[in-house]
């Protein structure tokens, strides 16, 4: 069933909805895991308990006994950090901000996350931290949907469809997820020389991020959705997973210590992914089918001159240094059902193929990776506008209680909408770590 619905792993088929209704009715996989689903989470619930650091061998001797450092970081916390990363927090009085849901969900947010910059919302979270009981039955997370506008983290992850309308886990989707709003536009930067690029947010249930949860932090650095903030180690003792939470968390706070791109350095906000040796893109003809479909004799006439003599198409030689997402994340199927957006997008992913390949068969033999470079930059704007997310800066974003977060030069309206944050000192930075290592 799960496989009449997609091409696993080569792709190049229309998707369509699993259906839970067929699930239930035909698969005993199914309905013997729906049965055990209350089973296996009450055992979770019993289980995944916190990995304190006190608790760690040899922890304690990471954790400061300074009660007014700590005090100092549960003051912080409160105020900058716990409106997201704490599911103990103040109930709304506002009905307008009490149930954020549905199509009027940014509305919704924005009054939120401005009474949660009030005085009378961090005096009334000082007080829930400051409770002897605050972490204890805490999963430290909102369970919010943040928009990518506010946390201007890297968009891909949020752009992901399949839990949208129509697409394959569609049944498995709610329909206040399905009716989001759209975040507003973002900013993006061009990966071939760091110019802003607007992108305008798709709506039905894309742009947003749901909270993680804070528990024992200081075990699961580096951070962010995509692990980019701070260095991986691959040791799992104690000692190894502290080496990795300090620079981690050291870069979350002071981003200015954020790696920077190989290629463009300052001119963008962090890392690209880049390939890092030539290579090519095979195109297999078993991918190419729906394509091919779309069109009649002239599109085969086209992919004639496209195809190898097995029906594939080769890109490439790909030049050490391009932007991975550039090709890996381009949009062959149109994720539409009007017959003239179809024909358009249709239209534009041979022409774009046309290009690359014409572009790829005149670069001479001898070409150095700078010349190949040069050739796929003259095609980048047919790349970026068939491309399912234009951002390629993967460790961005996430500049709350930094002097970042209030920078509005190249934001667009939409990302600057969200008011100015205080900033911390270092040394508020320095008390907020030592708290964060005891939950």
């Amino acid at each position: 069933e799960w496989l009449t619905h997609f091409n696993a792993v080569v792709g190049g088929k229309p998707i369509t909805p699993i259906e839970i209704k067929t699930a239930v009715a035909h698969s005993a996989y199914w309905r013997a895991t729906e049965q055990g689903t209350p089973a296996t989470a009450l055992f979770f619930l019993k289980a995944a308990q916190p990995d304190r650091l006190a608790k760690a061998p040899g922890g304690d001797a990471y954790l400061t006994a300074d009660a007014d450092t700590l005090a100092q970081g549960r003051h912080v916390f409160a105020e900058t950090c716990a409106r997201c990363h704490s599911s103990k927090a103040p109930r709304p009085t506002d009905p307008t901000i009490a149930d954020c849901n549905g199509p009027d969900y940014m509305k919704c947010f924005r009054r939120w996350w401005e009474w949660t910059q009030t005085p009378e919302y961090k005096q009334q979270m000082r007080a829930i931290v400051e409770s002897a009981d605050f972490l204890s039955g805490n999963y430290l997370s909102s369970d919010v949907r943040v928009p990518a506008t506010l946390l201007r983290t890297n968009a891909c992850s949020p752009l992901a469809t399949n839990a949208l309308g129509g697409n394959i886990w569609d049944n498995f989707s709610s329909t206040s997820y399905k009716a989001l709003p759209s975040v507003g536009s973002i900013t993006v930067q061009d990966p071939f020389d760091g110019a802003p690029r607007i992108y305008e947010m798709p709506a039905g249930g894309r742009g947003y991020t749901r909270v993680p949860s804070l528990v024992s932090l200081w075990s699961t650095a580096p951070y962010l959705l995509n692990n980019t903030v701070g260095p991986f180690d691959s040791d799992p003792s104690v000692a190894g997973r502290m080496r990795s939470f300090e620079a981690s968390i050291e870069q979350m706070l002071w981003p200015e210590k954020r790696p920077r791109d190989s290629e463009l350095g300052g001119k963008v906000d962090g890392i690209i992914d880049r390939t890092t040796a030539r290579s090519f893109i095979l195109l297999p003809a078993s991918y190419l089918t729906a394509l091919r479909e779309k069109f009649g004799k002239e599109g085969e006439t086209i992919f004639a001159r496209l195809a190898d003599a097995d029906g594939n198409i080769n890109l490439g030689p790909i030049p050490q240094g391009m932007p991975v997402n550039l090709l890996a994340n381009l949009q062959p199927l149109a994720e539409t059902l009007d017959p003239s957006d179809l024909a358009v997008h249709y239209v534009r992913v041979l022409k774009l193929l046309l290009k690359l390949k014409a572009d790829l068969l005149t670069v001479p033999a001898t070409a150095d990776d700078p010349e190949l470079r040069r050739h796929f930059a003259g095609a980048r704007d047919e790349l970026m506008a068939l491309n399912k997310c234009p951002d390629f800066v993967v460790n961005r974003g996430h500049y709350f209680g930094t002097a970042k977060f209030n920078e509005t030069t190249g934001l667009t309206a939409d990302e600057s909408a969200y008011g100015v944050e205080p900033v911390l000192s270092d040394a508020e930075k320095h008390a907020l770590i030592a708290f964060l290592k005891t939950l």
